[in-house]
């Protein structure tokens, strides 16, 4: 009896292995087709490590590239401040109200520029001065042809062996029209010591008190 369900049993294990085969074989070559089309690949652990840490490195590389240092970040800052700067300037520039015009302008300048000097643009026309008075009286001649506004000069006085007794710096403001005279009043020479210019009287008592003078032009200002 237990020979024949031993038997039995092995019988039916057979059967079952019979039907499970063709099954198993369909699997294994669906898996080999599948395989052969690559859909499926087998990769080890060692392989799958590789790929995960290259992974990991490209993401890495890729992250660096995007990376600013602190120096940079100054840089960076540095020519922003830069050129917010200059473009205030060109705001500046282009919102700032004229407030000059051309022509008189060009007319001061003129009245404050000095302009080149020759001895013979303003001469001394006149000169007078006796002892009784502290001032002399000095008359120039301009000799240009525009308006003179001021006269830069030297009057030097002699004694009448022509040496040299003083001198006297001045800078007057005069309106003198071209080819016109006028006379200002500068300090006369020697007035405490009754001095008197020798076309002038002199004290009477004194007949040497006499002197002459020169004029020398520094500079003038014209209109």
């Amino acid at each position: 009896m237990r020979n024949d369900s031993i038997n039995e049993n092995k019988s039916e294990q057979r059967g079952c292995i019979i039907k499970i085969l063709p099954l198993a074989v369909i699997v294994i070559i669906i898996f080999v087709i599948l395989w052969g089309a690559g859909l499926i690949r087998i990769e080890s652990a060692s392989e799958t490590t590789e790929q995960e840490d290259s992974a990991e490195e490209i993401i890495t590389t890729s992250s660096s590239d995007f990376m600013i240092t602190e120096t940079e970040w100054k840089a960076l800052q540095k020519e922003v401040k830069r050129l917010r700067s200059e473009v205030n300037q060109l705001k500046q520039g282009n919102t700032k109200p004229a407030v000059t015009h051309p022509a008189s302008s060009t007319r001061q300048t003129a009245a404050t520029s000095t302009t080149s000097v020759s001895s013979r643009d303003i001469t001394l026309a006149n000169y007078s001065h006796d002892w009784v008075n502290s001032e002399a009286t000095v008359a120039f001649k301009n000799n240009t042809d525009r308006t003179i506004s001021s006269i830069t000069g030297r009057m030097i006085y002699y004694d009448m062996s022509n040496n040299m007794l003083d001198y006297q710096d001045f800078t007057k403001s005069v309106t003198i029209e071209p080819g016109m005279v006028k006379s200002i009043t500068l300090k006369g020479y020697g007035y405490r010591d009754n001095y008197a210019y020798y076309k002038n009287g002199a004290v009477p008592t004194n007949p040497d008190r006499k002197y002459k003078v020169k004029f020398e032009l520094k500079s003038y200002k014209q209109k």
